[in-house]
């Protein structure tokens, strides 16, 4: 059976689409905070309401989901959405060559692992400044809520940063810099605002942008993976169940159920080198790899 004539490539997307033609993670993050930026907006701000992590997510279990969903609304507020659109825009030009370097899969896993570090923080700090200066958990200070993205394009920046660090950047669009001075100005001006050293009061949560900032560099130094942690599990789960009551009800001879298996073995294996890199094969998916394309070699052959 030849690769066209399988099941799945009349119309699902399959290891070997994924390897040609990736889909774009940054595109979907930003579709999903754009739609999700106009329902808020109709909604006259109810689900930044919901979604945004305070203090208060500390004391409330049942709204810890807050530090994640928080990363995903954006001040609706403004008349002009700049909240959104600033971060939107760096993110695709920050992100799209980081999504390149780390591949799609890798690369939604470090954003939204940043989202949930910023949105810890974003939960904690309120709780620590308000014991600091109160002695007590006060509700003015720990029931402001935190929205945006900030916090991961910042982690996105910073590690941008560590992987082309002489990458020439237009700061203010205006004046070239390196994409190291850039991310180290821009941290640095997260510092001292957060320390509070500018002497004005600022709705921008700096904390969480330095939480983002931290986790990208850490992720580069310390040469963070996340490839235990597929999300494509999830939308396979599916197919799995499919598979396996199809094979539970059907048990009559498949002569070519030995190379079908091979076929797929393939498959997960090509998908894999694209993911992680060829470096990460086993010795046996070496050998199933070498197998599987000597068969097709022979097979070529013959036809």
């Amino acid at each position: 059976m030849g690769l066209n004539e399988r099941d799945y490539s009349r119309s699902e997307r399959t290891p070997w689409d994924r390897i040609e033609n990736p889909l774009s993670m940054i595109k979907v993050l930003i579709g999903i905070n754009v739609a999700l930026f106009a329902v808020d907006w109709l909604s006259k701000g109810l689900l930044s309401d919901w979604f945004g992590v305070s203090g208060q997510t500390l004391l409330q279990p049942w709204l810890w989901f807050q530090p994640l969903t928080y990363g995903f609304m954006h001040n609706t507020e403004e008349v002009l959405p700049l909240h959104i659109l600033f971060n939107m825009f760096l993110l695709f030009v920050f992100g799209s060559p980081v999504e390149q370097r780390l591949g799609g899969q890798e690369f939604l896993r470090f954003y939204l692992i940043a989202v949930i570090a910023g949105g810890i923080v974003g939960m904690l700090y309120p709780c620590a400044i308000s014991l600091f200066q109160t002695g007590q958990l006060s509700p003015e200070i720990i029931g402001v809520s935190t929205i945006g993205a900030s916090g991961a394009v910042i982690a996105v920046m910073v590690l941008f940063a560590c992987y082309f660090p002489h990458q020439e950047v237009l700061f203010m669009f205006v004046f070239p810099v390196k994409a190291w001075v850039l991310a180290s100005v821009l941290v640095l001006i997260d510092l001292v605002s957060a320390l509070g050293l500018f002497g004005s009061a600022s709705s921008t949560a700096f904390e969480v942008h330095l939480a983002g900032a931290l986790f990208g560099f850490l992720y580069h130094r310390l040469q963070w993976s996340f490839h235990w942690l597929d999300f494509r599990r999830f939308g396979d789960f599916k197919d799995e169940m499919r598979l396996k009551s199809r094979r539970a009800k059907l048990k009559l001879h498949d002569p070519d159920k030995k190379i079908r298996a091979e076929a797929e073995d393939a498959d997960r294996i090509l998908a894999k080198i694209h993911e992680s890199g060829e470096s990460s094969l086993t010795s046996s998916e070496r050998k199933t790899l070498e197998r599987y394309s000597r068969r097709q070699r022979q097979k070529r052959e013959l036809d």
